[in-house]
Formats: structure tokens, sequence, C-alpha cells
């Protein structure tokens, strides 16, 4: 009875300490979540041969970039709508941020904007416990928020300065900069006609509409993550990743020539090229567990 009993206990206890080793494991339906803080960096360059990015004035004698063409820039405004933030993991993971759009705030929507840095850094909150290591977005604001008419927050469209109207939609990436080979003649937020050398790319539009200018140009963007972002209620990771400026010139939409294409581009059919390359100038970096 004794023998027998040892035995009972000792698999009682192996049983117990194995259920609290899985109770330590995260896993999508254990009902425990915690955060995931996203942070948006502006560099220039390649991983391989990065620099940092800074904003220049109109009044600068300097042009510190130069884009696929070597034709020299810089850079005097930037902006872009970060929105439909999907989170998904190797076990079956998905989170996808909750969107609320009211007259006074727009929760699931993010302006990063170059000029305010807390505008780069943002939680996303109530993320199911687990392992992710794959994020989404689209660069832009959907149809489905257009329609809804007047919002708050991020959407404003007059705080924001990133709304054309109710046909064309929310500019989904602001660039105004300068180059000595672009004609000027541009106006933007941050030039008006008369700044030599100037140059303005508004890159919008939410629906096609076919013998018109309008195009659906919004971006769904899509990010592998080297590492692995782990969330419980313990653990709150950083996922860094990074936007290449200067990608917004050279890639799937072609490379952009300052001297020939349109400087002063408020359209949404002639955004497309340049939209498709800054979508593909989102990259990962690094993530702080």
């Amino acid at each position: 009875m004794t023998f027998s009993f040892q035995y009972l206990f000792a698999f009682l206890s192996l049983f117990l300490l194995t259920a609290c080793e899985d109770d330590d494991i995260t896993t999508p339906d254990n009902g425990n979540t915690g955060t995931v803080e996203i942070e948006f960096e502006n560099v220039f360059g390649p991983q391989t041969n990065q620099r940092s990015f800074g904003l220049g004035d109109t009044t600068d004698t300097d042009f510190p970039y130069a884009n696929a063409l070597d034709q020299a820039y810089r850079v005097t405004y930037l902006k872009y709508y970060v929105s439909e933030i999907v989170l998904e993991g190797p076990n079956g993971e998905r989170y996808e941020e909750p969107i609320d759009v009211t007259a006074t705030s727009a929760s699931g929507f993010h302006l990063v904007d170059a000029t305010r840095p807390e505008s780069m850094i943002f939680d996303l909150a109530a993320v199911p416990s687990g392992t992710y290591n794959r994020m989404s977005f689209t660069l832009g604001v959907d149809s489905t928020h257009v329609l809804e008419g007047a919002a708050g927050g991020d959407l404003d469209p007059v705080d924001s300065g990133m709304f054309w109207s109710w046909n064309a939609g929310y500019v989904a990436f602001k660039f105004e900069g300068q180059s000595p080979d672009s004609p000027g003649g541009a106006h933007g937020n941050s030039l008006v006609p008369e700044t030599p050398n100037g140059m303005v790319f508004h890159l919008g539009g939410w629906k096609d509409i076919e013998g018109t200018v309008l195009r659906n140009n919004n971006q769904r963007v899509t990010i592998d993550f080297i590492d692995q972002a782990i969330v419980n209620d313990d653990l709150s990771p950083t996922v860094h990743l990074e936007f290449d400026v200067n990608s917004v010139f050279d890639g799937p939409g072609g490379t952009i020539d300052f001297g020939q294409s349109n400087v002063n581009m408020h359209s949404p059919v002639d955004a497309t090229p340049l939209i498709r390359n800054a979508a593909a100038g989102f990259r990962y970096d690094h993530i702080h567990q």
C-alpha cells in the first residue's frame, strides 16, 4: 500500500508541475491580454547603408539627400496615415485594432507626423496573449470611414491637414521638399508657389471611377518580424518599424525624376506610382521584449 501511494504521489506531483508549466505558456485563447507598443521611425536609405532623417526648412541652403537619379533634395513636410492594424502569430494568434470614429475622436487611425515625435509611438491595447510575428496595416484611410462623415481626432479634416474632399477622400501620404532639379511652382503645407525649387507630392484617393482622376490609392502593407513578440499580462513588447523616406522615389511604381514628374501633385491618378513606392518603404527593424 505504501509503495502504491508513493507512485501515486509522484504521479500527482508530476501532473501538477506540468500543469503549472503549461500555465506559463501564452496561448491565443487563455483569456489574458497585454499591450504592444508600435514605434515608427523615418530613416533614409537601406538598412545596409542607413542614415538618420530630419526635416529641413525652405530657407536652408543644403540638400542632404539624393534619389536614385542622384538628384539632391531636402524634405520640409512629411505625414502619413497608418490604420486597420492587424497582428498575427504562428499558432493562430490574431488581433485587429478596434476602429471607432466619432465627431470628436478616431480610434484605430494613427497620423504619423515627422514634426511630432509623440505621434510615431502608440499602443495597441488588449492584445490577446500569444506570440506574434507579423503585422499588417493600411497606408491611408478606407472608404467606409470616409463615408461616415464628420470625424475628430487624427481624422479631423481641419486639424489633420490631410483631407481633400468628400469625393476625393483623405490624403494617405504627404511629402513636400525642394530640389535643385525641380522647376518649382509647387504649393502645399510648407511651400508656396514662390518657394524656390519646391515640390509637393500629396498621395491619396479612396475609390476608382473610370474616366475620372479618382483612384483607390490605399495600400495594404504586410511586415514579417524576424523576431517574435511575446504578449501576456507581464510582457508588453515594442515593435520598432522603419520607413525609408527615399523609397518614395524609387520602387515598384518606378523611378521619379524631379525634373520631369508632376512636382505639384494633388491628383489621385498621378499619385498611384508614388504611393506604391511609399508602401514598399516600410520594414521591420527590431523588437524590445
